[in-house]
């Protein structure tokens, strides 16, 4: 795969399953599951005193082309696992890792330059694609006064369990802070010209209503992808999260009369709605025209 296409694929997609580095039977039996992309995780679902031995031992099966995106969630920078987490992505070669406790500035500015120089002591050709997992106040709070990305970051997440955590409360699936953060995101990653971000997972399991619900809600609000954490998920995250048929007729039913219209008329109405320059934005948005 080339490397503009592996960062067209990253930007557009919509599932992200989770599977633990230290499972080499879950992590085959992910790859075979209708998702987008595949995190292999080092950090949260390995217990510490499995860590260096889940690093060792990981190994990426061999199998077809077309199979998901795979990223390792490494353990957050400033921990013993960090560098031995980037080199062991780069051994393998995965299409990018995702980065927690994310906080943009100069905290993501010093991650970019300790994965440049692993990479420059590999050899490794290129630059690692990231996920900046933001899941604290910190980056929160820092998402709303920088708009300074390493270039390798291709997206955010958002990890509201931790964000909770970090505020000394019980974790709600909505309400102010999760909507506060969310809109966080979204500004951000659209000020920055990054792909949509990703949301947090639906952590209960067995409520397809709910995940369903969330999974709307984010997708009305700008997200572009969810976080799953069980493949019986995955069909309702993608349905979701997939342009629908509604939205792409309406995207071809305004563009044509948009570029036939006379080049001094500012806008255009079709079928009773105004479209203007913004309205075209997003129909070439939906067909994949920008």
């Amino acid at each position: 795969m080339g490397n503009s296409e592996r960062r067209e694929r990253i930007r557009s997609a919509r599932t992200f399953l989770f599977v633990p580095a230290d499972k080499p039977l879950l992590i085959e039996k992910a790859l075979r599951a209708t998702t987008d992309a595949v995190i292999i995780d080092l950090e949260d679902a390995v217990r510490p005193e499995n860590k260096q031995a889940a690093r060792r031992a990981l190994e990426i099966p061999s199998g077809s082309e077309d199979h998901p995106l795979i990223f390792l969630r490494i353990n957050a920078f400033g921990t013993p696992e960090f560098d031995d987490d980037v080199r062991k992505s780069l051994e393998l070669d995965v299409d990018g890792v995702v980065i927690p406790k994310f906080v943009p500035g100069e905290s993501a500015t010093a991650i970019d330059r300790q994965i440049q120089l692993l990479e420059s002591g590999a050899g490794y050709q290129g630059s690692l694609s990231a996920i900046g997992l933001v899941e604290s106040t910190a980056g929160i709070l820092a998402l709303l006064n920088t708009s300074n990305f390493p270039d390798r970051i291709e997206r955010l997440a958002f990890g509201g369990a931790d964000l909770y955590a970090d505020l000394g409360v019980s974790y709600k699936a909505s309400g102010p802070n999760t909507d506060l953060a969310m809109a966080a995101l979204v500004l951000a990653s659209a000020h920055s010209k990054l792909a949509a971000p990703v949301d947090t997972p639906h952590f209960t399991l067995d409520d397809d209503a709910g995940l369903a619900d969330r999974s709307r809600f984010a997708s009305n609000m700008g997200f572009g992808g969810k976080l799953c954490i069980h493949p019986k998920q995955l069909e309702i995250v993608n349905e979701i999260f997939s342009n629908s048929t509604d939205d792409e007729a309406w995207a071809k039913r305004v563009m044509q009369p948009w570029e036939d219209k006379n080049q001094s008329s500012g806008a255009i109405v079709v079928d009773g709605e105004l479209i203007d320059e913004a309205m075209i934005r997003r129909a070439r948005q939906i067909l994949g025209l920008l």
